[in-house]
């Protein structure tokens, strides 16, 4: 239950994401909701994710296994921790209407956060604890 919440945040955070960048040319303010709403889901799920991690236990006492080496998934958390402080720069650039900035950014953001967001859905696995 727990990887099916944090999966379902991140693909609500991809999707909001993805919708906000092709509304940027369309409706500014739409843009700006979806891409906010966006941050929302990503933070939402990565306080889930760390809270579990280092406050309750562990991911394997909430059924979350991974299924690959160990230094395949510290770099999938290094690669989703630049992700994260690019998500809240870009943000921050977009609030501040920093538009070079936040423009050169999504360049980057977009397909890294693509493939994090794909990398975790294959690296881990739940199934019931016996």
């Amino acid at each position: 239950m727990a990887l099916f919440l944090i999966d379902s945040l991140m693909s609500a955070s991809i999707l909001c994401f993805y919708s906000g960048y092709f509304l940027r040319k369309k409706s500014l303010k739409w843009h700006r909701i979806s891409n906010l709403s966006g941050v929302f889901f990503n933070l939402t799920a990565a306080v889930y994710l760390l809270s579990m991690k280092y406050l309750f236990g562990g991911l394997e006492e909430h059924s979350v296994f991974s299924a690959a080496p160990q230094y395949i998934i510290h770099i999938h958390r290094f690669w989703a921790a630049v992700a994260l402080v690019m998500m809240l720069v870009m943000a921050y650039s977009g609030i501040k209407r920093k538009r070079k900035l936040h423009v050169k950014l999504h360049f980057v953001f977009l397909p890294l956060y693509t493939l994090v967001y794909a990398s975790g859905l294959f690296l881990f696995q739940s199934y019931p604890v016996r």
